[in-house]
């Protein structure tokens, strides 16, 4: 366990405007023992302790750091509670328990924000939407306005916007859609961000050079792949070829097959090239298609929570699988079958074929 009694004793002592000299005479000690002890180098009897907290009106707990370490402890319970949560997409379970932390510990801010997540994210019903307006207000206003730490306070903006964006799309919300633009005017282009600048930053370090340029890469082929996502409307929309051009992109950058966070954007942009081929009447491209989607998403399914990055362009950058994006309750293997069995655009005869039943098991 972690003691703070030196760092403590010395607040406290400066609090009541006293000299090391001074405290050691009402102590009945040296300077030099008070002087130890506000460094750490040795600690008072125990039997002093009790005389110590006295003379400042505290309790030996807060003397020691003791309350401290307890309320470190449980707020990174609660951070890990709400990721364990969040995972299993439990996120009105998350909400309840994250407002129970911000009033346990009204002054963290990464409570707070994790809070507002899931209270934007809970559920998804208009009305819903419309009764959480004051909440969300309240709680975006204190980040904005008492948060000192710009990645929460950017997190924060992006939360809104998105609410925001949601409310403009109901109607006689009293929201508009440049509300959600306003806020979104405030916050930093791609260029600005830490992964980009980190880049830039080591001129003469080759090893944090290259680990800082692994990063980026990463994150710029997921943001790649999300806005090639986001582009179209619906799952056909999609340009085959540039579909195409991100997966070629990807497989050449990660030679070694380990997509990270790319994974999931490779199994969907996979699954999208094989109805584009099947709508083309190319059943034997869209199988293949269909065989590869399926079986990265087995992979994925059956590799351990965190892996390392073995590509030379990426090499050494930590993939967290718990912490990635994920829109499936079971098996990723399984929400893809799922999704190619109901898929609208492919015939029941070709869904009835021996090689797509082998295919989606």
């Amino acid at each position: 366990m972690t003691i703070y009694f030196g760092e403590n004793l010395k607040k406290l002592r400066k609090s009541k405007n006293l000299t090391q000299e001074a405290l050691a005479e009402f102590l009945g000690m040296s300077f030099q023992a008070v002087s130890k002890w506000e460094r750490g180098d040795t600690y008072p009897d125990i039997t002093m302790l009790p005389a110590i907290a006295s003379f400042f009106e505290v309790t030996v707990d807060s003397l020691l750091g003791t309350d401290k370490v307890a309320k470190e402890a449980k707020i990174k319970e609660y951070q890990e509670e709400y990721s364990r949560l969040l995972n299993e997409k439990k996120i009105a379970l998350v909400r309840d328990i994250m407002k129970e932390a911000t009033v346990e510990f009204p002054g963290n801010y990464d409570l707070l924000a994790k809070y507002f997540n899931a209270l934007i994210c809970a559920e998804h019903n208009d009305e819903y939407k419309l009764s959480i307006k004051s909440e969300t207000n309240r709680v975006y206003d204190m980040i904005q306005n008492h948060c000192s730490n710009d990645s929460i306070r950017i997190w924060a903006k992006k939360l809104m916007c998105r609410y925001l964006r949601d409310l403009s799309l109901i109607e006689n919300s009293g929201v508009d859609i440049s509300e959600a633009e306003k806020i979104l005017s405030e916050m930093p282009i791609m260029k600005n961000t830490r992964d980009y600048e980190a880049m830039y930053m080591y001129p003469h370090d080759d090893e944090k050079r290259a680990a800082a340029c692994a990063n980026g890469i990463v994150e710029m082929l997921r943001l790649f792949g999300e806005i090639m996502n986001r582009r179209y409307n619906s799952f056909l929309d999609a340009d085959e070829e540039i579909a195409e051009a991100f997966i070629n992109l990807v497989e050449t950058v990660m030679p070694d097959g380990d997509y990270g966070q790319c994974w999931y954007l490779i199994v969907i942009h996979t699954q999208r090239t094989g109805v584009k081929k099947y709508l083309q009447g190319d059943e034997k491209a869209a199988l293949e298609c269909f065989e590869k989607a399926v079986r990265l998403a087995e992979r994925y399914d059956e590799m351990p929570d965190v892996t390392v990055h073995t590509s030379k362009a990426v090499e050494g950058v930590v993939f967290d699988k718990t912490k990635a994006y994920r829109f499936w309750d079971d098996s990723f293997a399984q929400n893809i079958k799922d999704g190619l069995r109901n898929r609208p655009q492919l015939s029941e005869e070709f869904k009835n074929s021996e090689e797509f039943r082998r295919i989606v098991g």
